[in-house]
């Protein structure tokens, strides 16, 4: 991990806790929480701060919540219904603000340090989809979605 100042490694080892999951990766984590617009020295995020790593943890979630459905041999109606629900911004950014995950969160400067719904629902999203990257497992992002309370449906 490129070496960052203590509060950028407090928010990552925060997070990690929070999810209930260490990456191996953890730049990855750090990614998460950065926003469209933010400039970190030694973390070369992409252009879009965590926007790519929040489509890969939509997909997982979807993928995941749709599985779970499956395996449990409920109707479709039903496993839409909860993508519908489970997997909705506004439901994302509620876990997100349950689980403290604004506090951790580096937003662009002309945010004044405020923290949308939609930015929020992002980041859940990215360290999602963070920890898919890191270990390239459904399995591994399994537990992370059960401690958001984002499992499907037993």
């Amino acid at each position: 991990m490129p070496s960052f100042s203590s509060p950028l490694t407090d928010r990552v080892q925060t997070a990690q806790l929070t999810i209930g999951h260490t990456l191996d990766n953890p730049t990855l984590v750090m990614e998460a929480l950065v926003t469209p617009g933010v400039a970190l020295p030694g973390l070369t995020t992409r252009m879009d701060g965590h926007k790519e790593l929040a489509l890969v943890g939509d997909a997982v979630l979807k993928l995941a919540l749709t599985l779970d459905g499956y395996e449990a041999k409920r109707s479709r109606d039903l496993i839409s219904k909860t993508l519908q629900t489970k997997a909705s911004n506004v439901n994302l950014a509620l876990v997100g603000r349950r689980m403290g995950l604004d506090n951790l969160v580096i937003v662009n400067p002309s945010q004044a340090g405020m923290v949308s719904d939609k930015v929020m629902a992002n980041t859940v999203e990215a360290l999602i989809g963070a920890v898919y990257m890191d270990s390239n497992s459904i399995d591994a992002v399994r537990p992370v979605l059960a401690a958001m309370g984002l499992d499907g449906p037993a």
